[in-house]
């Protein structure tokens, strides 16, 4: 390959059959779950092929190609943290019998559920793409030809939205099992 940069759909192949299986095994280690590993591996010849152009000739593709490993890596690390943050209000409630906790989490997942229903057709999109699927504010601005600060505006109302009607149906089923 004379110009990293100019990565074509065949030579494109050929770094993907060379370097496929290190990478998927550097996911699979870190992540330990096949699946993950197999969708970090997707995004990261996905985002291979998105910034060929952006590759250089002073350093060898496969120092840059682990180096965009572990971007991918921290960034998948760092979605699973927000997501956790987040969706934290939904296990804050331990309760010893398991039966009823079970039924109580899957009753805060249905809560959860229908208070995104609740949120206007735009900001549940913008929320769903952030929180479910990790897109950045910028990433998302752009697939909804809005400005980054609409995209922030979108999901710190929906966030408060969810956070309140969570914590008011909470609220709730404590008092009710409480009484």
């Amino acid at each position: 390959m004379n110009d990293l940069r100019t990565i074509d759909a065949g030579s494109f192949r050929s770094v993907y059959d060379q370097f496929h299986a290190r990478i998927f095994r550097y996911f699979l280690k870190r992540a330990a779950v096949h699946e993950t590993a197999t969708e970090l591996t997707q995004q990261l010849f996905i985002r291979l092929w998105q910034h060929r152009n952006t590759l250089s000739e002073q350093h060898p593709l496969e120092v840059q190609l682990f180096t965009m490993a572990n971007s991918v890596w921290i960034d998948h690390l760092r979605k699973l943290a927000t997501n956790k943050k987040y969706f934290s209000s939904v296990e804050e409630f331990d309760l010893p019998d398991t039966t009823v906790s079970t039924s109580l989490q899957i009753e805060a997942s249905n809560y959860f559920r229908l208070a995104m229903d609740k949120l206007p057709p735009i900001r549940k999109k913008v929320f769903v793409l952030k929180m479910m699927h990790g897109f950045s504010n910028q990433e998302i601005a752009g697939k909804l030809s809005v400005s980054v600060k609409t995209v922030e505006d979108h999901l710190w109302k929906a966030m408060r939205f969810i956070r309140a009607m969570i914590t008011t149906i909470w609220s709730i089923i404590v008092l009710l099992i409480l009484s």
